[in-house]
């Protein structure tokens, strides 16, 4: 009798003794989820807000003649791109440079490459390479001026301009997501190796092909036959073209989209 009393207080005990093991592991793994929560809230507290910095650099901005005329363009460009996506910039792109470099805050990358594009496109024939970084800005944030500006994204986005004039490619963005960056990074260098060698003659034709859609009103207007549109069209390999920057702008789209959520 008391050998059976004996082993029933045992296994009561062992029970106490689980359950209350069981308690402390529940209770731990509750205050370590409070710990990580805690952690995070005042690391987004203390940490500074990260933009994405783009800043754009002038190739051979020496070999310019006429300076101030360039740089008057320059300015109009930054003003239609401000106008054009200011629901994306925080801080409006504007020369930072002389006439060698500009630069904008952007809160959104969603029109990334159609900023790169229209920029391009108002400058030609001179050539600017990109750079966008997504870190912290640790000075004149509230300014709300890029050139007042300062932080780890700046000296990075400086760094890497340095490195693409030694690599000769146009552009480069880190935001975290090497896979996305790289995909985005090589897409628009590819694109822009190969705009870069177009003639200013076939340029010409495309940037009038894509404002009229139609061949022969193009060859009208340009006082050409309708067969020389035809063939730089598919000399350049527009149409392909085309559709590689219709599929990229999708992807930055999408990405911009769930780096925001």
């Amino acid at each position: 009798m008391l050998k059976f009393v004996y082993h029933n207080s045992n296994m009561f005990l062992q029970k106490i003794v689980l359950y209350l093991i069981l308690q402390c592991i529940i209770l731990y793994k509750f205050l370590q989820k409070i710990v990580l929560y805690l952690y995070d809230l005042l690391h987004n507290i203390i940490m500074k807000p990260s933009f994405y910095v783009l800043l754009g650099d002038v190739i051979s901005s020496r070999k310019i003649k006429n300076r101030d005329k360039f740089q008057k363009k320059l300015i109009n460009t930054c003003d239609e791109i401000n106008n054009a996506h200011k629901n994306d910039i925080y801080a409006k792109m504007k020369i930072i440079k002389g006439t060698d470099e500009i630069g904008c805050l952007l809160t959104d990358i969603s029109s990334l490459y159609e900023i790169i594009e229209h920029t391009s496109k108002r400058l030609d024939p001179n050539i600017l390479r990109f750079v966008l970084i997504k870190d912290e800005i640790d000075t004149g944030l509230d300014s709300k001026d890029i050139s007042k500006m300062d932080g780890p994204a700046f000296h990075k986005a400086s760094r890497i301009m340095f490195s693409l004039k030694k690599e000769k490619l146009i552009f480069h963005m880190e935001t975290g997501n090497y896979i996305i960056d790289s995909l985005i990074t090589n897409n628009i260098n590819l694109i822009y190796l190969i705009k870069n060698r177009w003639s200013s003659k076939k340029i010409q034709i495309i940037n009038e092909y894509e404002t009229i859609k139609d061949q022969r009103k193009t060859a009208e207007r340009l006082g050409i036959a309708q067969q020389i549109v035809s063939y730089h069209l598919k000399s350049s390999n527009w149409k392909e073209i085309k559709e590689i920057e219709k599929n990229l702008k999708e992807i930055i789209m999408t990405y911009a989209k769930e780096a925001g959520t």
